[in-house]
C-alpha cells in the first residue's frame, strides 16, 4: 500500500503513534515465540526501534535489495511496539528526511542542516521535488554518506552532502537579481548536481565501472526523473527549467544561456570546492603562512589568505 508517509512520529495518544523509518528487506525475520508475529527493526535518524509484526505484514511482499520506507501505527506494550493490523504502509513520497536510517549516514547534523534548507523553499512544489529525490533510502543514504571525490575537495564521507548544501546556500546567495522562483530552481539544481556521484562512486570515492563510462550530470538527472515528472503535473515550467539547467551542467550549449541564472551553479561548485581545497592545504601550516600549495589531485593551485585587519 503506498502512500504519503506521516512525520517520523506523530502522537495520537499516549500509548500508540506512527512510526516511520526504514527496513532492510534482505534480511532474515525472526518469528517471535510469544505469538504469531515477527520482529522488524526501523531506524531512522532517531535511532533503531524493535517491532513485533504480524505475519501477513511479512516484508517478504517487499523489494528484496536495499533499503524500503515505511511508516507503522504501532502501539507500545511495554518495552516492545506492535504494529496495528492493516497500517504499515510503504511509500515513494517524503515530508522530510528524518525517516533515513541514522547509522547509513555520514552526519545527522548534515541531514537536518539539508532538511531545514529545504523547509526554507517558499514553493511547496519544489520542497515535495526535493524530498523525493533525496527521500528515496537508497539515494538519500549514499547522497549523505559519500564523499564529493576521492581525494580532492571535500574527501571524506558526509563531504558530497556539504559541498551540494554549500553550492544551493551559494548559488541563492549571489542570485539576488533574479526573480525569487528562479533562484530557488538553480539553488535546488544546485543541491543536485553532483547527485549522480551516488551511482559514479563507491563509498571510498572511487569511480565506479558505470562512472567510468557515463558522466556523473547525467546519471544525477536519470535518477531525478521520477520527481521530475511529478513536479510537471504540479508546476510545468518549474520542471522543464531544472530539465534544463541539468542539461547545461552536463554539457553547455552557450556562454550565455537562456537561462542566466545556470552561470551561478557552475560558479558556487568552483568556489566551494577552492574553498576547502584551500582550508585542508592551510590546515598543517603555521599561523603566519600566507601562501601555500595544493599538489594533489586536480589543478595544481596556489593560494593566498589574507590577514585579518589590526584591531583598532
Amino acid at each position: 500500500m503506498n502512500s504519503s508517509l506521516p512525520s517520523t512520529f506523530s502522537n495520537n495518544d499516549a500509548d500508540a503513534f506512527w512510526l516511520t523509518g526504514c527496513l532492510e528487506t534482505q534480511q532474515a525475520y525472526q518469528v517471535s515465540p510469544l505469538k504469531s508475529c515477527i520482529f522488524l527493526v526501523l531506524e531512522n535518524l532517531a535511532g533503531r526501534h524493535e517491532v513485533l509484526a504480524a505475519l501477513d505484514n511479512h516484508p517478504g511482499s517487499w523489494p528484496t535489495n536495499g533499503l524500503v520506507a515505511v511508516s507503522m501505527h504501532v502501539t507500545a506494550h511495554g518495552g516492545f511496539l506492535t504494529v496495528d493490523d492493516q497500517k504499515l504502509l510503504t511509500t515513494h513520497a517524503f515530508q522530510s528526511l528524518s525517516h533515513l536510517p541514522a547509522s547509513k549516514v555520514g552526519s545527522v547534523t548534515t541531514v537536518m542542516d539539508v532538511e531545514r534548507w529545504i523547509d526554507s523553499c517558499p514553493y511547496p512544489a519544489l520542497q515535495r521535488f526535493a524530498y523525493q529525490v533525496l527521500g528515496e533510502p537508497n539515494i538519500g543514504c549514499r547522497f549523505f554518506s559519500y564523499p564529493a571525490s576521492a581525494n580532492h575537495h571535500h574527501c571524506y564521507p558526509g563531504g558530497l552532502a556539504e559541498h551540494s548544501l554549500e553550492v544551493a546556500q551559494s548559488v541563492y546567495a549571489v542570485s539576488s537579481s533574479f526573480s525569487e522562483h528562479e533562484r530557488w530552481l538553480a539553488a535546488l539544481a544546485g543541491l543536485l548536481h553532483d547527485l549522480g556521484k551516488v551511482r559514479s562512486m563507491q563509498p571510498d570515492g572511487r569511480r565506479t565501472e558505470t562512472g567510468y563510462l557515463v558522466s556523473h550530470e547525467l546519471l544525477g538527472y536519470e535518477l531525478a526523473i521520477p520527481a521530475l515528472n511529478t513536479l510537471e503535473k504540479e508546476w510545468p515550467d518549474g520542471a522543464n527549467g531544472l530539465r534544463y539547467l541539468f542539461e547545461w551542467l552536463i554539457k553547455p550549449k552557450q556562454q550565455r544561456p537562456v537561462l542566466p541564472v545556470a552561470l551561478a551553479i557552475k560558479q558556487a561548485d568552483i568556489m566551494s570546492a577552492a574553498a576547502n581545497n584551500r582550508q585542508k592545504v592551510f590546515s598543517d601550516k603555521p599561523v603566519w603562512q600566507t601562501f601555500a600549495r595544493c599538489d594533489g589531485p586536480g589543478p595544481e593551485s596556489t593560494f593566498w589568505l589574507p590577514r585579518p585587519p589590526h584591531a583598532d
